[in-house]
C-alpha cells in the first residue's frame, strides 16, 4: 500500500476551486483534473472527468487488489477517453455547459513503475531523493511560446504557456500523453494542478522535498506556502505518494 498525501486549496485570488482528485493507496491509482470554464462550470468538468476515470480503472481490478489488464498504459489511455466522453456526454445534455472542460491525469504505480496518462498541463514529476533529482515526466499541452512571434501577436505569445491545445471535454476525439517510467523504494511520485507548477519552479520542488524527506504532509505545506508567497492567483492541488 501506497503511502500518499494531498492538498487542494483556492488560492489567494479565485473565489472558487476546480480543481478535483481521486486517489486509491489499495489500488494504487492517483487522479487529477483542472477544471477550465470558470462560471461555466468548471469544477463539474473535473469532478465528472476524474470520477469517470476512477470508476473505470476500479473496475479492473480483482478481489485481491491486483490490476487485470496486461498494459497499465493502455487502461490509463481508455480511462482518459472514456472520462472525455462522458464530459461530452454532458455537455450535450445541458447547453448551459458549453464551455466547460479539464485537464486530467491518470497514474497507477506498481513495484516498478508509475504508468500516466494525461491531456492539459497537469503535471507528473518522479524524485529520486537518493541522487537529488526531480523529473518531469509530462509535457504541457499548451501552445508553445518559441514558435509564436511576440511582434506579430503579442498578447497570444505572452499568455501562450496557459492555453490549453488538448484538454477533456473540446471534442468527441481526444490524444493523451502517456507513459511509464521505472521507480525504486523511496522514490517519490508527485502531480499537480499548474497552481504549483505555474509559481514554484521544479528545483524549488526538489529543494522542498529533500527539506522535508519522508514527512509527505509537511512537504505538501511547503509546496504550498512557496505558491502562496509567489502569489497564488490559481487553485492548487497537489497529490504526493512515496514508493515504499
Amino acid at each position: 500500500m501506497l503511502r500518499i498525501s494531498s492538498l487542494t486549496d483556492p488560492g489567494l485570488v479565485r473565489p472558487n476551486n476546480e480543481d478535483f482528485y481521486l486517489f486509491s493507496r489499495e489500488y494504487r491509482i492517483i487522479i487529477i483534473a483542472d477544471g477550465v470554464g470558470g462560471h461555466e462550470y468548471g469544477e463539474v468538468a473535473s469532478k465528472l472527468a476524474a470520477e469517470s476515470a476512477y470508476a473505470l480503472l476500479e473496475n479492473e481490478f480483482n478481489e485481491d487488489n491486483e490490476l487485470e489488464a496486461d498494459d497499465p498504459v493502455e487502461l490509463l489511455n481508455r480511462a482518459v477517453v472514456f472520462a472525455n466522453r462522458k464530459v461530452i456526454d454532458m455537455k450535450v445534455q445541458r447547453p448551459s455547459h458549453q464551455r466547460m472542460g479539464t485537464t486530467l491525469s491518470c497514474l497507477y504505480l506498481d513495484n516498478a513503475f508509475v504508468y500516466f496518462s494525461y491531456v492539459g498541463d497537469s503535471r507528473v514529476y518522479h524524485i529520486d531523493l537518493d541522487n537529488k533529482v526531480i523529473t518531469q515526466l509530462s509535457t504541457d499541452h499548451t501552445l508553445a511560446q518559441n514558435q509564436l512571434d511576440p511582434n506579430l501577436v503579442p498578447d497570444l505569445h505572452a499568455r501562450a504557456s496557459h492555453i490549453l491545445t488538448r484538454m477533456i471535454g473540446a471534442g468527441n476525439s481526444i490524444n493523451p500523453g502517456f507513459g511509464k517510467h521505472p521507480v525504486k523504494t523511496g522514490d517519490l511520485i508527485l502531480t499537480c494542478t499548474d497552481g504549483l507548477s505555474d509559481l514554484v519552479s521544479n528545483e524549488l520542488i526538489l529543494e522542498t522535498l529533500l527539506e522535508h524527506q519522508r514527512d509527505l504532509d509537511k512537504a505538501l505545506q511547503g509546496l504550498l506556502k512557496a505558491v502562496k508567497e509567489a502569489g497564488a492567483r490559481d487553485n492548487i492541488t497537489v497529490v504526493l505518494a512515496s514508493a515504499d
